[in-house]
Parts: C-alpha cells; structure tokens; sequence
C-alpha cells in the first residue's frame, strides 16, 4: 500500500485508488474506542468506524471498503511518502 500525503490518497502497491483521506480531526488511535475487532476503532467525533491497515493486504484493505467506502482507515506511518 502507498499513501500520497500531497493529494492525501491511498493506493495499493500496483497503483489502484482505494480511498482519498479527507479526516481532519486526527484523533490518537489509541484514544479511539475499540470497534468490532481488534483492526477497528471508532472516532468519537464523526461516529466512523477506522481500519487499522497495517497488517492487512492491499486485497483485505479493497475488499473492506468495497464492502462500505464510508470507512476510514489507520495508515502506517512507513509508508507515507
């Protein structure tokens, strides 16, 4: 996965669009309220469930927000370029 911190978009290694971040409350993750399971959290602000990516591949990550788009998602901070 690759996140362009310029356009703010999250791509899969190959080069497919899988979400344009748009969150501006930067909320800590662990100041999150657990979710479902232990990749979700849920943002007290806007009431949207958050995706921890970083042990998901580029298929888990599509796959969930073809399933629902409205998700947001954790980026690990090693691939932000």
């Amino acid at each position: 996965m690759k996140y362009n911190e310029k356009t703010r978009e999250v791509f899969t290694d190959n080069g497919q669009l899988i979400k344009k971040m748009n969150c501006p409350q930067n909320i800590d993750w662990e100041k999150m309220e657990k979710g479902k399971n232990d990749l979700e959290r849920n943002c007290s602000i806007c009431k949207k469930s958050v995706i921890d990516t970083e042990f998901l591949s580029d298929a888990e990550v599509l796959y969930i927000m073809n399933q629902d788009n409205d998700k947001c998602l954790r980026i690990k901070s090693s691939i932000i370029k």
